[in-house]
């Protein structure tokens, strides 16, 4: 009997031995500059993936880490009608104690450039940007009605429009500092 439910869960899970799945992204995000780069990131044309060593940082450069609000954090995607390419969005909550989260959400609105990768629960990363087009960065801050309220600062990054509905990268990260 065992081994008829493990046959189901693989069949809806997609998963062989029967694995736990986990959806969602880690709460952890993390924010680089596309200059600080030694080359542009090229993707791997056989899958939806950016190639290794696609994210190379000059010396001394690296990814700025965030951290969110658990369960904050979500990963959205939905074709363009009538042209090619994606909308992808990426969407978390900074809490609102987070030191320097106001002004370093400000830097990224006005830059309008950056790259973002998300914890991606099965490792790797999900990466939002597209390296033609860019991302764009929106946030807002609300303070909550209540002690229990979800507070804090809602930010939205768009890469619009990006060849793949949801992009990976299974490189190391070099990590530069961290905010939270």
């Amino acid at each position: 009997m065992a081994e008829l439910s493990c046959d189901l869960m693989d069949i809806g899970q997609a998963a062989a031995g029967c694995e736990e799945q986990f959806a969602g992204i880690g709460n952890q995000i993390y924010v680089a500059y596309p200059e600080d780069l030694k080359a542009p990131p090229t993707y791997d044309e056989s899958k939806a993936a950016f190639s290794s060593g696609a994210f190379t940082f000059k010396a001394s450069k690296g990814a700025w880490k965030f951290r969110i609000k658990k369960q904050s954090g979500q990963i959205s995607s939905t074709g363009n009608e009538g042209a090619k390419g994606y909308n992808v969005q990426l969407m978390f909550t900074i809490d609102k104690d987070v030191e320097n989260a106001a002004h370093v959400l400000r830097i990224l609105k006005n830059r309008g450039d950056a790259i973002f990768f998300a914890e991606n629960p099965s490792g790797g990363y999900y990466v939002v940007y597209d390296p033609t087009f860019g991302t764009e960065v929106n946030n807002n801050y609300d303070s909550g009605t209540t002690p229990d309220s979800d507070s804090g600062h809602a930010v939205t990054v768009t890469s619009n429009p990006n060849r793949y509905s949801l992009t990976t990268w299974d490189g190391t990260l070099t990590i530069k500092s961290g905010l939270g």
